[in-house]
């Protein structure tokens, strides 16, 4: 594989999760303007009355209310530009679902479940007072790859507590949770919530629409045909494993048209226990693709979303 490009990796392993602290510069005027819809519980406000009790029994229990009819423009928009973008810098997707914004109060929980149809990653951002919380529970809940390969497990002397099989990740505030929604997946029943000011409060959604941007000299037009090679080869020598989920790449490309280098942004590729693609290999199924691109003017960039569907 003599003067094959470096393949390098955004995450130093897998994980189903990934959090971002400090995330979003204008965390404060978002939750100052949620806590200013409160401040006077005499006066009547449409932003008040839009809540929606969602109670489907014991699965589900929450307030929520779309997030872009709750906050005004100026606070709103900046927020969800820095979140597209960061999608598309590191997942390959071009867009988000219509994101909600929702309080837990007493009792308010989620119990596990999927919700994969919705789109390959979901968020949550929180704007919850995690620091001087009054209350109990809140935590969003993860199913560890040790509960999916446990019931594949044959050793009768292995046992498991709810510690190894669930990931409790806090909701601080200012903090971005992404995940893979195939795992199952809630939040920790609150109690102890005085008012909704104290509630836990977050704003979440899907990840959507993966598919390739290019960024530089090449365009689309020069970029494509050799861009589909690659693709092609990656996807049909991953498809002789048992794997799905989305692989998302990023070509770094040099004017002369060879690749500088090749980025794994996110590997979420398992097979049916949840185990993830195993590194070593899938590196070698990079380097072995074809990865020749027309001389252009300058460096190109390409993030390419691959998704890996099962036959």
């Amino acid at each position: 594989m003599k003067n094959r490009p470096p393949v390098l990796f955004r995450q130093s392993a897998y994980s189903p999760f990934e959090t971002h602290s400090r995330f979003h510069p204008g965390a404060e005027d978002l939750r100052r303007e949620f806590d200013s819809r409160f401040e006077d519980s005499v006066r009547a406000d449409s932003k008040r009355f839009c809540w929606d009790f969602w109670n489907r029994g014991e699965q589900y229990r929450l307030l929520r209310t779309p997030a872009a009819g709750f906050f005004s423009n100026s606070t709103y928009l900046p927020f969800i530009r820095h979140l597209t973008e960061w999608g598309r810098e590191n997942l390959g997707c071009q867009m988000i679902s219509h994101p909600w914004l929702s309080a837990y109060i007493d009792g308010c929980q989620q119990r596990l479940h999927t919700d994969v149809p919705h789109g390959p990653f979901s968020f949550v951002f929180s704007l919850t007072r995690w620091k001087n919380r009054t209350f109990r529970g809140g935590e969003t809940l993860l199913a560890r790859p040790t509960l999916i390969r446990c019931l594949a497990e044959t050793d009768d002397d292995t046992s498991h507590e709810e510690s190894d099989l669930l990931q409790k990740i806090a909701p601080e505030f200012n903090r971005l949770t992404v995940f893979d929604p195939r795992f199952p997946h809630g939040v920790e029943r609150v109690d102890g919530v005085p008012s909704i000011q104290d509630s836990r409060l977050v704003i979440h959604g899907w990840f959507t629409e993966p598919r390739p941007m290019i960024e530089g000299h090449l365009g689309m037009r020069r970029a494509l045909r050799p861009m589909d090679a690659f693709a092609a080869k990656v996807l049909d020598r991953l498809s002789e494993y048992p794997h799905t989920g989305l692989l998302t790449l990023r070509l770094e490309i040099a004017e002369s048209g060879k690749p500088e280098s090749i980025t794994v942004l996110s590997d979420h590729i398992l097979d049916g226990l949840g185990q993830p693609f195993e590194r070593k290999l899938l590196k070698s199924i990079l380097l072995e693709a074809p990865a020749e691109f027309p001389r252009s003017g300058g460096r190109t960039r390409i993030t390419l979303p691959l998704e890996l569907r099962s036959s």
